[in-house]
């Protein structure tokens, strides 16, 4: 599974990179960028779930 992020969609609230800096990191606009793509264990998928949840504008997603 992989990680994505919509950036059509992103408000660059920032609850991704503050909630989960081990899957994303703030780039100099602000927007998110991807520590992470690749899902490869339990422990990542749960994190990205996670940060699917609280992105208030729905532009994280996970991808099989």
């Amino acid at each position: 599974m992989k990680l994505a992020v919509d950036f059509k969609k992103c408000e660059k609230a920032g609850e991704c990179y503050y909630n989960h800096p081990r899957l994303f990191e703030r780039n100099e606009s602000g927007f998110p960028t991807l520590r992470v793509r690749d899902l490869d264990t339990e422990e990542l998928l749960k994190e990205a779930r996670e940060a699917v949840e609280v992105c208030p504008a729905g532009a994280i997603s996970i991808k099989e």
